[in-house]
């Protein structure tokens, strides 16, 4: 592994962080003028990065610092995650399992922004057997999302019922990076605060589920009117089987990529079974150069965008972390802590979600403050390990999922992109993160326990701790 390279700026430590404010504000600009998504991150990116190296003074050590970035272990799990959740999703669609969805709202009378519940149950029950909300995203996005148009729910409602789902699963499931970041580095019981969470995280999905319901109507089942229900085959439904492979192997304690791999297997198999796809569908040698060779090569290439995102991205953190700016940050706030719980765990709360926005990752931004800030200042002021765990849990899972440049984000938005093409649908604007319903809901219920005292857990021993040596 390579040493943290230290960063010296021509304008000071403030230097470190300009590449990402750089990045994150041209992309907001094409977000805002309609022109956000994955690709639209690889211009300002490498501006980003070229700009920083004609600030930093040892451009060696930077150079190293964007290399270490590009290859650090979050981004790899990352990518290679979105891989396998793309290519299971492509088999999942091929499969037919979109007619089969539309056959089934068709029969039970399940559409417009009723469906809606059903997106948000899927992508909740996926993202809780995986921990993984980018692999709900990446491999129910193709399926549910033109499925939910096409039985008449607003297209913007059927992408953020797909976020919201996705987020709530991966809030409460104790598989998730996220939960078991949260409980190592603050010491807690893993159960324990899965439990205390449950009430927060249920009442927040409940608002979200009523706002998609009540809002989400489309311009209704007309928009189905020309599909030829002749084709729409209950037996699609079978595609359902590599969901429940997935989900029944990560409950068991599979590891990610081994759980996908077994839906994968499981979707290849049903989808040439029931007769969707063929071998020759899945891999097959191209008559000529520059076609596609199959299903695999499709969905591995659709995901391409929100890789080089990762690259750029991390990169730029990187060039942030080793300026040593977040030291001073972290120094600061502790001078000035509050002695009071509700204090307390407002600095906590949003000291984790403005880490989370700037390392556009959850987990890892966890990894940054539990242990440097939110550790220190709840064991000093009494606040329960789990509580802490719960407070870093819900920051990183409500702001940090209404801003377009984060990773999860960008993940949400490149399947709602994709499927869109794919089907022929018009694409949402990126910025409508900006409004989930989940994320907001989660900030709401938080903010109305901390100011309360809801759900707070009985005061730990107080601990005197000294400020944390930060180099």
């Amino acid at each position: 592994m390579s040493q943290s390279h230290k960063l010296e700026f021509y304008v000071g430590k403030i230097g470190g962080i300009i590449p990402l404010v750089t990045m994150i504000g041209l992309m907001l600009l094409l977000t805002f003028n309609g022109m956000g998504g994955p690709k639209a991150s690889w211009a300002p990116g490498f501006m980003a990065i070229i700009f920083g190296l004609l600030l930093v003074k040892n451009k060696r050590d930077y150079c190293q610092s964007i290399l270490d970035g590009i290859s650090d272990k979050t981004g790899v799990v990352v990518i290679t995650a979105w891989i396998f959740a793309a290519v299971l999703g492509a088999l999942m669609k091929a499969g037919g399992l979109v007619d089969g969805i539309l056959w089934f709202g068709m029969s039970t009378g399940i559409q417009g922004s009723l469906f809606l519940v059903i997106v948000f149950a899927s992508t909740a029950l996926f993202a809780m057997g995986t921990g993984s909300s980018n692999g709900a995203n990446l491999a129910l996005a193709p399926i549910l999302f033109p499925a939910g148009v096409y039985l008449g729910a607003d297209p913007a409602f059927v992408a953020l019922a797909l976020l919201s789902g996705a987020v709530f699963g991966d809030n409460v499931a104790p598989i998730s990076d996220t939960t078991i970041v949260g409980c190592t580095t603050q010491d807690a019981d893993l159960g324990q605060t899965v439990r205390e969470r449950f009430p927060i995280s249920l009442s927040a999905g409940a608002i979200a589920l009523v706002a998609l319901v009540t809002f989400g109507g489309g311009s209704g089942v007309s928009d189905i009117a020309s599909l030829d229900t002749a084709t729409l085959r209950p037996e699609n439904l079978l595609m359902l089987l590599a969901v429940a492979a997935v989900v029944g192997s990560a409950l068991t304690g599979r590891h990610l990529i081994e759980a996908l791999s077994y839906g994968i297997v499981t979707a290849a198999v049903v989808g040439i079974g029931i007769g969707s796809f063929s071998l020759h569908d899945l891999f097959h040698v191209p008559a000529q150069r520059g076609l596609t060779n199959g299903i695999i090569e499709n969905a591995i290439a659709g995901v391409t965008g929100a890789v080089l995102f990762v690259i750029m991205i991390l990169g730029v953190i990187k060039v942030f972390m080793n300026s040593g700016l977040m030291d001073n940050i972290l120094a600061f706030i502790m001078k000035r802590v509050s002695k009071s719980a509700r204090g307390t765990e407002l600095l906590m709360f949003f000291s984790a979600s403005a880490s989370s926005l700037i390392v556009s990752a959850n987990a890892p931004s966890q990894l940054l403050v539990g242990p440097t800030l939110v550790r220190p200042l709840g064991e000093q002021n009494g606040i329960s390990p789990e509580r802490r765990a719960n407070l870093m849990s819900a920051a990183v899972c409500s702001i940090f999922y209404m801003m377009p440049w984060c990773l999860a984000v960008m993940v949400w938005y490149t399947s709602i992109e994709a499927a869109a093409i794919s089907s022929g649908l018009a694409i949402p604007s990126a910025a409508i993160s900006f409004m989930a319903p989940y994320p907001w809901a989660l900030l709401g219920v938080m903010m109305f326990s901390i100011f309360t005292g809801w759900k707070r857990s009985p005061k730990a021993p107080r601990v005197m701790v000294s400020e944390p040596q930060l180099s």
